[in-house]
């Protein structure tokens, strides 16, 4: 029996030139212990290993496929590899985040895979195929509500969901990994929400005295909920059924597909056992105001802004004022700007999203996990103005009708992004911006966004690229109204309510094709239909009444 197990070994090793180092590296991840042996500890340890070297090519063309998406993350300046994964073992330590994602690396370099089943206790991945062959799926632009509110008019800005659908496209958006997200969204600002028959549900429910727990994430829940009752309204039976997750957070907070991702999700086990891992890899249907290049598989959506500040009454009505009262010519040659003390959040290992200050100097702290991005521009970079052409302070806050005296206005990122651009693109200054092709971006429409065209864009990589744009609209004043011009054209004709509610349609149509499950009500037996919730539960729950009648547009 031993020779027998001898040659299996050979025959699998066979031009296996790295299965020494599989069976050697199992060995070690189980035991914690470096080892220097040239032999493996057991037979069947080394068996295990040689198997799991073979099963491992299976999933080649996934690895290769997220290896693609994570060289866009490699940038001039950031922190050698080395120290970086040092600061994230510190960080792990005291950030439940960061201990999650860690504890989720090191399961997972084990090899391990587990196959969940049903409660039947056989395999549902045969079954969640057939039901997809079986799945219908209505035209996006055979409704009314599309013809009616002239969908096709924003066709440039689904350019973004396309954008943002292509890894669930190529590797699935599963069952497993959709009620995972739900699971731990839900304790970290999140809700899932599916659509079924053209009806609105809320899939994780919110009860009661959940609402003041929620604190001030409360009124962004409820502007997201209302937009699904619109849309139901809106569209209806054209809606397909799907489900997703809404997070109300800065920014994402869940384990990137990049980091982790290295088989097929099966559905989530209906209970955990002892011995399943409390993991499931992405991609997840969480939809958000913000991401980077590091989690391509979140889907951006309008931030809730713009329902909760009712954008198109109380901003995009006022642009033939301004552009009466504030000529380009009267308007003051300056950069204006007033800010709240925020601070960059990012993550240690996102290249992507990582600050360099004036000539290149360090201004991320805490382990390069917060960067004193408006804290540095204003104490450091303002002080470099000689000619007082900056006026950028934390102090001495105007009304936005103010801002429209000067002919350039500057955004700088707060916790992730700012909501604060689409609020001066209507005001026909010229704005200037850190670049939307780098780093965070928070904006469905960021496929509209040209340097030079609508936008002035700087800090590509340093701060003082400022002063650059600052001279080149100086020297060229006509471009420069130009550009302030195309701003204002912008958010008139596509940072509308009816674009935005076209947006989320052709959203979730787009998810909704990705889906590798049927989606059925009955997968969350919680479900609550959005307008019962909105009508009748949260006028009774605590505070619920001045949300329900809090303002709100699409």
């Amino acid at each position: 029996m031993a020779r027998l197990l001898s040659l299996l070994l050979v025959t699998l090793c066979w031009r296996q030139p790295c299965c020494s180092a599989t069976v050697f590296y199992a060995v070690d991840h189980r035991s914690r212990q470096p080892t220097e042996s040239a032999q493996p500890a057991s037979l069947p340890e080394a068996l295990h290993g040689a198997a799991s070297q073979q099963d491992s090519d299976v999933f080649a063309r996934r690895r290769r496929l997220l290896r693609s998406y994570a060289a866009r993350d490699a940038t001039v300046g950031e922190a050698p590899a080395a120290a970086a994964a040092d600061e994230e073992d510190a960080l792990a330590a005291g950030d439940p985040e960061q201990a999650e994602e860690a504890e989720v690396l090191e399961s997972r370099e084990g090899g391990g895979e587990y196959q969940a089943k049903n409660p039947d206790g056989e395999d549902t991945e045969e079954e969640e195929e057939e039901d997809v062959a079986e799945r219908v799926f209505p035209d996006a632009e055979d409704a009314e509500g599309y013809r009616r509110l002239k969908c096709d008019s924003f066709q440039v800005t689904y350019k973004q969901i396309d954008h943002d659908l292509a890894i669930h496209r190529e590797l699935g958006t599963h069952l497993g990994s959709t009620q995972y997200a739900m699971g731990e969204q839900r304790r970290k600002n999140g809700f899932g929400i599916g659509f079924f028959g053209g009806r609105a549900y809320l899939l994780t429910p919110i009860r009661g005295e959940d609402w003041q727990r929620l604190a001030h994430h409360a009124k962004l829940y409820v502007a997201y909920l209302r937009m699904m009752a619109h849309l139901e309204a809106v569209f209806g039976a054209a809606i397909p059924d799907v489900v997703l997750v809404i997070t109300t957070s800065d920014t994402p907070r869940y384990v990137s597909p990049l980091r982790v991702n290295v088989s097929t999700p099966r559905p989530y086990p209906p209970q955990r056992a002892v011995h399943m891992p409390t993991f499931v890899p992405g991609p997840y249907p969480v939809a958000g105001i913000c991401k980077s290049d590091f989690w391509p598989d979140l889907l951006l959506i309008p931030n809730f802004h713009f329902h909760t500040k009712l954008y198109d009454n109380a901003t995009l009505s006022h642009i033939p004022e301004h552009r009466d009262k504030h000529p380009w010519g009267s308007r003051q040659p300056v950069v204006f700007g007033r800010f709240s003390h925020y601070s960059l959040h990012r993550k240690s290992d996102d290249h992507s999203t990582f600050k360099l200050g004036l000539g290149g100097q360090h201004i991320c702290q805490e382990g390069n996990t917060s960067c004193a991005v408006r804290e540095h521009f204003i104490s450091e970079v303002v002080k470099k103005d000689r000619s007082r052409r900056l006026d950028v302070r934390f102090s001495g806050k105007q009304p936005m009708s103010s801002h429209a005296r000067y002919k350039y206005l500057i955004n700088l990122s707060g916790q992730s992004i700012s909501s604060r651009l689409e609020q001066l693109l209507p005001l026909g200054s010229a704005v200037l911006t850190e670049p939307t092709s780098v780093g965070y971006y928070a904006y469905y429409y960021r496929t509209l966004l040209r340097h030079r065209v609508n936008v002035l864009e700087f800090w590509r990589r340093l701060p003082e690229e400022v002063f650059e744009e600052l001279d080149w609209a100086a020297a060229h004043d006509e471009e420069a109204a130009a550009i302030a011009a195309e701003g204002v054209r912008t958010a008139e004709t596509y940072l509308t309510g009816n674009g935005r509610t076209c947006y989320w349609y052709r959203l979730l149509h787009g998810l909704s094709r990705t889906l590798r499950f049927t989606p059925r009500l009955g997968q969350w037996p919680e479900a609550v239909p959005v307008r019962q919730l909105l009508e009748e539960e949260l006028p009774r729950a605590p505070g619920g009444q001045a949300l329900a009648e809090a303002p709100w547009a699409p």
